[in-house]
């Protein structure tokens, strides 16, 4: 059976589209108000974070392209009981951003939709879920008929997504430009803020799409030079971007808004809000309609990319195996895409709005991500400057966790606590469960006990990352590396 691929343009446009979301749109105020300047060496580590991450990706995806990388690279190394909580997690952070972009639109839409109410305080109303479903729906229907017209739909939408913040940026520069609002606030911040902005401001939440593209590792020509060239690409032109919009926003405020001091904004709809308070009326009129375009395009990719994480997962034995059943026509899963699809109506249905579900959903992507230097270490080179590089990665991701509210680190750990203990007890009733696979589990609950401590944090990591990665432990396991 042929499968239709795809070339290095449309694996950069895959990640860019992603990268391109709804983070444009909300990001700039938030890591305003909590980094004040030094939001633009936030962007910086975020991006320095997106593509070493992404790289370890695009070296497994040279020797497994396989559909669904992301979800199943720590089964390649450890074994399916293992690497249950890292498919779960780099899944579910996904599935849950597809939800929340459909709300990012409805969000910016509603001060413009007279007819019913879809925004209200804080949160959607009725009407703006079901507006939101009907989006989810759209996503749904572009997925149904394969990679081809995502691809299409991907390719075209880029070149629309990249042009309207790009002329952003130009129209309010012009429009508007005090560089005294930027020495404002120089001593209400210090550099510890921007750790709390990486997570809390959606800067990760805005890179993550970097990582969509392994998920498409068979279906994209020469995996082994296209993918890391592609993840490079798209993360320095999206940081680019991103910095440039944080500068003209924060420059392009009218000085009394600004002066009132970074923390006090509270935009609905930052950017649009901004263009009307310069009266610059057709820009407003374009930013609407990127809020439609924008955030649902990195939907649809999320959407697809979340449809092959889960018949990944299927077809290691972490889900039913009635999901990885591929359509002879558009070689895809069907039944995945739909399951995807209703969780994510499910999700939708019993959340309030974007920001509510950004840093949870980011809490379970950094866990996903963490499975890549993992899996690296075992299936890759065993050189020691591949194993140093896999162990920074590591270190990196269990610092980024430590940014997370206790609340949030609470929450996040006993999801993943309750689902692995469901999958454990399913998995022991069917033929047996190596309790080797917890271990990860009890790390991230001792990694949120010393999470004040960066010493701690980091000895923690070392050690941990030094037991999990060697044979001892993959015997442990019972599994065989591949």
């Amino acid at each position: 059976m042929k499968v239709h691929k795809v070339g290095l343009f449309s694996a950069i446009a895959i990640p860019v589209t992603s990268m391109v979301g709804s983070g444009w749109l909300f990001s700039a105020q938030l890591n305003a108000q909590l980094a004040g300047n030094y939001a633009f060496i936030a962007w910086v580590i975020a991006a320095f974070i997106a593509i070493i991450v992404g790289l370890c990706f695009a070296k497994l995806c040279a020797l497994y392209p396989e559909r669904g990388l992301n979800a199943k690279c720590v089964s390649l190394s450890h074994g399916k009981d293992f690497g249950m909580v890292f498919a779960f997690a780099i899944w579910f952070g996904l599935l849950a951003m597809i939800p929340t972009e459909a709300q990012a639109t409805v969000q910016y839409l509603s001060p413009f939709v007279e007819f019913t109410t879809l925004y209200q305080g804080e949160s959607l109303t009725w009407s703006g879920k079901i507006f939101a479903v009907i989006i989810l729906g759209i996503y749904f229907i572009v997925n149904y008929f394969g990679i081809k017209l995502l691809a299409y739909v991907n390719n075209v939408s880029t070149i629309f997504k990249i042009s309207i913040p790009t002329l952003t940026i130009i129209v309010l520069l012009v429009a508007h430009f005090d560089s005294t609002n930027l020495t404002l606030a120089v001593n209400d911040y210090a550099a510890s803020s921007i750790k709390t902005a990486l997570i809390g401001a959606g800067l990760v939440y805005a890179f993550n799409g970097f990582q969509v593209v392994a998920s498409f590792a068979s279906e994209i020509k020469n995996p082994t030079r296209n993918i890391p060239l592609a993840i490079i690409i798209s993360v320095a032109a999206t940081l680019v971007l991103y910095i440039l919009l944080q500068f003209t926003f924060m420059t392009a405020l009218p000085h009394d808004v600004a002066a009132k001091g970074w923390t006090s904004l509270n935009f609905s709809s930052p950017l649009v809000n901004l263009t009307i308070l310069l009266g610059l009326n057709f820009l407003t009129v374009l930013l609407i309609a990127d809020s439609i375009v924008s955030p649902s395009i990195t939907g649809l990719t999320y959407l697809g990319s979340c449809s092959r994480m889960l018949y990944a997962m299927a077809e290691k034995g972490q889900m039913p195996h009635w999901i990885a059943k591929l359509c002879p026509v558009h070689h895809l899963s069907k039944r995945s895409l739909l399951l995807n699809f209703i969780i994510g109506i499910i999700i939708l249905l019993n959340s309030a709005s974007w920001a509510s579900l950004m840093v949870i959903t980011t809490a379970f992507n950094v866990l996903g991500y963490m499975g890549a230097p993992i899996s690296l270490a075992v299936l890759g080179s065993k050189k020691t400057s591949t194993r140093l590089m896999t162990l920074f990665v590591f270190i990196v991701l269990s610092l980024l966790l430590t940014t997370l509210s206790i609340k949030d680190f609470w929450l996040s750990n006993l999801a993943i606590t309750v689902m692995m203990v469901i999958y454990a007890i399913l998995q022991f009733k069917q033929g047996g469960f190596n309790w080797y696979g917890l271990t990860f589990v009890i790390f991230l609950w001792l990694l949120m006990l010393v999470a004040s401590s960066v010493i701690l944090t980091i000895i923690l990591a070392i050690i941990f990352f030094v037991i999990i990665t060697s044979p001892q432990f993959i015997n442990r396991l019972g599994h065989k590396v591949v």
